[in-house]
């Protein structure tokens, strides 16, 4: 199996973010990161299930916050869900969005910024490669290797 694609990715977004949300998956599955949305949900499937099911086999939390997103119950309920599995989480702020509108215990994740969806996953996969590049190097050191 490709190292990255260990990396389950859940996606936290906004439907008014849907086409930007939809290039930046896209980006992120060519470099072999596997990236849930709610696109995945297949008629007749109970959507509340499938999102809760999908968060708990996720290892990362995506959030992308634009503009309209901030005002979302849903995204906080993921994010709920992700620091209670204690998950990777990693906001990505999109459009015009006013950084302080957003709410402090978001911000306390370091965040990225991007001008494109493709530069916005690029940036994903260089901390995904970089947190495996760290494993393995603590891993080296545990076995003296």
């Amino acid at each position: 199996m490709n190292e990255k694609q260990a990396h389950r990715v859940f996606l936290s977004y906004s439907h008014q973010d849907a086409a930007w949300v939809r290039e930046f998956a896209s980006t992120l599955k060519a470099s072999g990161i596997s990236a849930w949305t709610d696109d995945d949900i297949l008629p007749g499937d109970n959507w509340r299930d499938a999102i809760e099911q999908a968060l708990r086999d996720s290892n990362t939390l995506i959030m992308v916050l634009g503009p309209d997103t901030v005002g979302s119950p849903w995204i906080y309920f993921e994010l709920g869900a992700a620091i209670a599995d204690r998950k990777k989480i990693i906001p990505v702020f999109i459009g015009d969005i006013d950084i302080n509108k957003v709410p402090l215990f978001v911000r306390q994740f370091q965040g990225l910024k991007a001008d494109s969806p493709k530069e916005a996953g690029l940036k994903v996969v260089q901390v995904m490669d970089f947190d495996d590049l760290a494993k393995d190097t603590k891993h080296a050191l545990v076995s003296g290797i």
